[in-house]
């Protein structure tokens, strides 16, 4: 006696839709979504971009000579005596701040309350580092001679927003094609 084969049927066990199966359709239908928006609609313009480029173009020409005068000085790391570390700091926050309060001046003439705003913040984080440089500089001068290189490292404030304000002059400076006016490299 032989029984007959029976192949195995293909009938699913359950509902076909599973609540995972429609969770990750949805995931992959945002996603989608996402990037469409992103490449059709999205703007396109960056935030930190000015409207007034009268100033960008009077603010690298203005931070052009203070660029070429800084780019002069000796890395201060590189000096013997701490001393001679603090002059060549004290010289370059000299020629820092010198070139901010002639942007300072520059920034006046701006009449868009946007670039204004843009621009009080990017010259505050400006203030910041000088006042960095200052107290670096006075640390310096009264540190005794037998201090550890290590012990006198340059430090930034950090924001109160989070992050080192160096990167947001860079970047706002980048931006705005204003590559003169990015933080010296001197220290």
């Amino acid at each position: 006696m032989t029984t007959a084969y029976e192949a195995p049927h293909d009938e699913i066990d359950g509902p076909y839709w599973t609540v995972t199966k429609v969770a990750l359709g949805f995931v992959v239908l945002a996603i989608v979504a996402m990037w469409v928006w992103i490449y059709i609609w999205a703007p396109r313009e960056n935030p930190d971009r000015l409207e007034t480029q009268a100033f960008t173009e009077s603010a690298q020409a203005l931070c052009a000579p203070y660029e070429v005068a800084l780019d002069a000085l000796p890395i201060t790391t590189t000096q013997t005596t701490i001393l001679e570390r603090a002059d060549l700091v004290a010289e370059g926050t000299r020629l820092t701040a010198a070139m901010v309060e002639e942007l300072k001046t520059a920034a006046e003439t701006v009449d868009e309350e946007s670039d204004r705003t843009l621009l009080d913040l990017w010259l505050a984080d400006w203030d910041a580092y000088v006042r960095d440089r200052n107290a670096y500089e006075t640390r310096l001068r009264e540190a005794p001679a037998d201090t550890d290189r290590r012990d006198l490292a340059f430090t930034l404030t950090e924001r109160s927003s989070g992050g080192i304000y160096t990167r947001t002059i860079d970047g706002f400076a980048e931006v705005n094609e204003m590559a003169a006016c990015s933080v010296p490299g001197d220290i």
